[in-house]
């Protein structure tokens, strides 16, 4: 009776490399990985600091005012509560801080 085995070449998910790294980490794939998150890094980076060179430091995300100092940008809606930011975005913000 003949062998039904399958005697062909494995595929490629068999096959081993020649020579394993001793720790199962490939250096070049290691690498590789390494170079594409530092460009995804960078990008998200990049990102996030182009609006921060516009908008005020001291404006949170609801446009309140957080600086300790006065600013004719502030508005003071309730007394006791931080101060609604009414500076533009778009504008040089240094020069309505009071020093």
């Amino acid at each position: 009776m003949a062998d039904s085995r399958d005697n062909s070449t494995p595929d490629s998910s068999d096959v081993q490399p020649e020579n394993p790294p001793a720790d199962g980490i490939d250096p070049e794939r290691l690498q590789a990985s390494m170079s594409r998150l530092m460009d995804i890094y960078s990008d998200i980076s990049r990102t996030a600091a182009a609006p921060g060179q516009a908008r005020c430091p001291y404006k949170d995300a609801k446009s309140r005012c957080t600086a300790k100092f006065p600013c004719r940008n502030q508005f003071f809606k309730v007394a006791g509560e931080k101060a609604i930011c009414t500076g533009s975005d778009h504008i040089d913000y240094w020069s309505a801080w009071e020093t």
